[in-house]
C-alpha cells in the first residue's frame, strides 16, 4: 500500500513481459453475511503456445465446476502484493487456494473463460506496529455491514502474479450503497431494493479496487476532470472544502508533471482510519478527513500519486523511488511555498541521523516500503533529498522538464531509478550515472566537520582559508556544499564541491568575514551535528540505549509510572533500560534519558537544562514560559538535551492520571 500518513496497494508485478488480462465482472454482495457472488467473463490477451496458466484465489471463495480449471494446492500463506508489502499481520492469517488453467490447443492469441465463484470474506482489522502511532489500522479485505474494502491484497479475483489488467465492473448492493473503483461510471441506477453501479476501467493497472458504503456522493466539474467525494456523514461543507482542494491542486500539478491521467479524484470516506491512495481516489478515515491541517498536507499527497505510483508504476527490482519523489513534490514543495523548505529538510535529516546506524541502514535500491521509522527515513526521506540535490545539480527548468518527460513516456507501465536517470540524462546531455549510483546504490551518509579557519591577505586580495572533513566512516562522498560567509559588508553564497575526506580552501572574499555556514539551508544529505537540531524526542527513541528512571518506590503515583514503563518498553528491552532513581547517583552521558514523574529526584537537573527555554517544572505545576499549568489531570512530555552529551536527550514525563496513561503508551 503506499502510505504517508498514506497508503496504496498496488500488486507487485515485476516481469515486463506479464500475460495482460481483461476482467469483465459482475458481483452481488450481501453486506450482513460478508458474502460475495462473482462472474468473471476473464480474457487473456496476446497468449502463445502455453499450456497452461497458475492463478491464486482467497480460499474462502469456492469456484464452480469448470472444466478448464484445476485446484492444485489449498491454503497457501498469503503474501501482500501491495507496493509497500507490509500488511504483515492480516496477510499470514489469509490462505489462498492455487489453480491451475489448462488452455484448449488450438487456442488463438486471445483466450476467453468464465470463472464462477462464491464465499464469505471478512479478515479482521487489526492495528500494524508501523502503523500505531498514526492510529491506522488495515484489513487484507473486508465485507461487513459498515463496508467493503477489497483490494489486489483480498485476492479475491484469480490472481496470475505478474499481469497488468484492465477490467469492467458491475456490483449489485443494498439500494442505499454506492460503489467506488478505478475508471468511469457508466451504470448508476437504483431499482427496488437494490442499486446497481458499472466502472470501466481501460487504463493498464496492477489490481481491481471494490469500495463500497451507504455514501452520500458530491461532485463539481473541474475541465476534463470530475472532483468527487463519498463521505459516510453527509456534510456538504466538508465535500466542499475538499473538492475545491481537489481543483486547486489538480491545476497546480498539471502544470507542474502533465495531464491528469484520469477523469476522476474522489475523497472516499472510510469506516476505520486509514490513509491510502489509489489509483484516482484516496481513502480516508472519518477522523482523519476531519483534521483540518490534512487538505494542505496528506490530501494533496495522495493526489500527486496518481502521477507517481498510481499510473507511473514501480519496478521493484532497484527500488522504490515513488515515496520519496512524492514527498518532495507534495509535503516538501508545499512548505517550500511557505517558506519553510529548510526547516522540512532539517527535520528529513534529523530523522535519518535518529533513526539509521550501521545496524539498520541500507540503500535506497533496496527499499520497497515503510516498515519501522529506519525505512521511512531512507525510503521518503533520503529518497527525498536525493531529489532536492539532484533538482539544484540541473536547475529547477531542467528538473522540472526531466520529470515531465519520465511521466509521458512512462505512463501506465513499470519505471524503475534507471528510467529517471535516462529521462534525466537526455534533457540535461550529462553523465549523471555516478550521482545515481553514489545515493541510490550506497548506504550511509557524509558527516562535515569545519576546521583551521584562517584569513589571509595574498596580491592585495583577502582570502578565506579553512579545512572540510568527511568524518563519516566509509569513503568519501562526491559533494556539492553550499557556503555562507557573513562578512563586514554583507553576505556572501558560494559553493565547493569535495571528494575526499579531507580537503583545504582557499577563496578570495570581498571583506571580513565574522562567520561561516557550511550547508546552512540543509541541502545536503548528510547526518547533522547534535547542535544544528533541537533536542527531539526522536532522537531519544532512536538511541542505541535509553535509560527510563522510575520515581521512588514511595511516590503515590509510583505504580502508575512502573506500569507505563513495563508497557513502554515491552519487546524493545535491547533498546531500553528500566531502573530506579535510588539505584543511581548521577544520570549517564552515554545514552538517552527518560525521567519519570515530577517528585523523580532528577527533576532538578533536568530543570537546569529547561531554563534556557525560560521554563521550569515543579511538583504541582509546569511553567512554559509565561504560561503556568497544573500538573494535575494533565499529563507533559518535555525533552532537553543532556548537557554531558549534546547527542542524547533527557526526556521528562508526568503521568495526570492512570487513565491517560494507554494514550500516552
Amino acid at each position: 500500500m503506499l502510505k504517508t500518513l498514506l497508503i496504496l496497494l498496488l500488486a507487485i508485478v515485476t516481469n515486463s513481459n506479464a500475460v495482460s488480462v481483461h476482467h469483465n465482472l459482475n458481483v452481488t454482495i450481501t453486506p450482513d453475511d460478508s458474502f460475495i457472488q462473482v462472474t468473471d467473463i476473464l480474457t487473456i490477451k496476446q497468449l502463445k503456445k502455453e499450456k497452461s496458466l497458475v492463478f491464486k484465489l482467497h480460499h474462502a471463495l469456492k469456484i464452480e465446476n469448470n472444466n478448464f480449471i484445476q485446484l492444485i494446492k489449498e491454503n497457501v500463506t498469503g503474501v501482500d502484493i501491495g507496493m509497500d508489502r507490509d500488511n504483515t499481520a492480516n496477510q499470514n492469517q489469509l490462505k489462498l487456494n492455487e489453480y491451475k488453467l489448462s488452455l484448449p490447443l488450438n487456442h488463438t492469441s486471445d483466450f476467453e473463460i468464465v470463472i464462477k465463484y462464491q464465499g464469505k470474506i471478512e479478515s479482521s482489522i487489526e492495528q500494524s506496529a508501523e502503523n500505531y502511532a498514526r492510529g491506522f489500522s488495515q484489513s487484507s479485505g473486508i465485507i461487513w455491514q459498515k463496508g467493503v474494502y477489497l483490494a489486489g491484497s483480498s485476492y479475491w479475483l484469480p490472481y496470475f502474479n505478474d499481469e497488468m489488467l484492465t477490467y469492467n465492473l458491475t456490483t449489485t448492493l443494498p439500494k442505499d450503497w454506492r460503489v467506488v473503483t478505478v475508471g468511469n461510471r457508466i451504470l448508476d441506477e437504483t431499482r427496488k431494493n437494490f442499486h446497481t453501479d458499472t466502472w470501466d476501467s481501460v487504463t493498464p493497472q496492477e489490481e481491481v479496487f471494490l469500495i463500497a458504503a451507504a455514501f452520500t456522493e458530491y461532485s463539481y466539474s473541474i475541465g476534463a476532470v470530475d472532483a468527487m467525494a463519498f463521505l459516510r456523514t453527509p456534510d456538504e461543507g466538508l465535500a466542499n472544502k475538499y473538492l475545491e482542494t481537489t481543483a486547486q491542486y489538480m491545476e497546480m500539478y498539471r502544470k507542474l508533471i502533465g495531464p491528469y491521467p484520469y477523469t476522476k479524484f474522489a475523497l472516499v470516506e472510510n469506516f476505520w482510519e486509514t490513509g491510502y491512495g489509489m489509483p484516482s481516489f484516496t481513502l480516508l478515515g472519518e477522523k482523519i478527513i476531519r483534521f483540518p491541517f490534512i487538505l494542505h498536507s496528506s490530501y494533496p499527497h495522495e493526489l500527486l500519486h496518481n502521477w507517481w505510483g498510481n499510473s507511473v508504476y514501480i519496478d521493484f527490482k532497484n527500488g522504490n523511488w515513488c515515496e520519496g519523489l512524492t514527498a518532495y513534490m507534495a509535503d516538501h514543495l508545499i512548505q517550500e511555498q511557505r517558506n519553510q523548505g529548510e526547516k522540512y529538510r532539517r527535520s528529513t535529516l534529523q530523522k535519518f541521523t535518529n533513526f539509521v546506524n550501521p545496524k539498520n541502514d541500507f540503500p535506497i535500491s533496496q527499499f520497497t516500503s515503510r516498515t519501522d521509522a529506519a525505512s521511512e527515513a531512507i525510503g521518503y526521506g533520503k529518497t527525498l533529498m536525493f531529489n532536492h540535490m539532484l533538482r539544484r545539480k540541473v536547475g529547477d527548468e531542467s528538473f522540472i522538464k526531466s520529470y515531465q518527460a519520465f511521466n509521458r513516456n512512462n505512463k501506465f507501465k513499470r519505471a524503475s531509478f534507471d528510467d529517471i536517470q535516462q529521462s534525466f540524462e537526455q534533457t540535461t546531455n550529462q553523465d549523471l550515472n555516478w550521482f545515481f549510483k553514489q545515493w541510490i546504490q550506497r548506504t550511509g551518509a557524509p558527516s562535515l566537520l569545519l576546521s583551521d579557519v584562517s584569513q589571509k591577505s595574498i596580491a592585495g586580495i583577502n582570502n578565506i582559508g579553512f579545512t572540510l572533513k568527511q568524518i563519516q566512516t566509509g569513503k568519501a562522498f562526491y559533494l556539492d556544499v553550499s557556503l555562507v560567509l557573513v562578512t563586514d559588508d554583507g553576505t556572501e553564497y558560494m559553493s565547493v564541491q569535495m571528494n575526499e575526506k579531507q580537503q583545504d580552501f582557499l577563496l578570495p572574499v570581498k571583506s571580513n568575514v565574522q562567520k561561516i555556514l557550511i550547508d546552512p539551508h540543509f541541502d545536503l544529505f548528510r547526518i547533522l551535528d547534535p547542535k544544528e537540531s533541537p533536542p527531539t524526542f526522536t532522537r531519544g527513541y532512536g538511541a542505541d540505549m535509553t535509560i527510563v528512571v522510575l520515581p521512588d518506590e514511595k511516590d503515590t503515583q509510583f505504580l502508575i509510572y512502573q506500569q507505563f514503563a513495563n508497557k513502554w518498553i515491552a519487546g524493545k528491552q535491547n533498546k531500553f533500560k528500566l531502573i530506579s532513581q535510588n539505584d543511581i547517583s548521577t544520570l549517564p552521558e552515554n545514552s538517552s534519558v527518560m525521567v519519570l514523574g515530577s517528585n523523580n529526584k532528577f527533576v532538578k537537573q533536568f530543570n537546569n537544562e529547561l531554563v534556557q527555554y525560560q521554563s521550569t517544572l515543579s511538583t504541582k505545576n509546569i511553567q512554559l514560559g509565561k504560561q503556568q499549568l497544573s500538573t494535575i489531570n494533565n499529563s507533559f512530555f518535555i525533552t532537553v538535551a543532556n548537557p554531558k552529551n549534546a547527542k542524547h536527550t533527557i526526556t521528562f514525563l508526568s503521568i495526570g492520571n492512570k487513565e491517560a496513561m494507554a494514550g500516552l503508551v
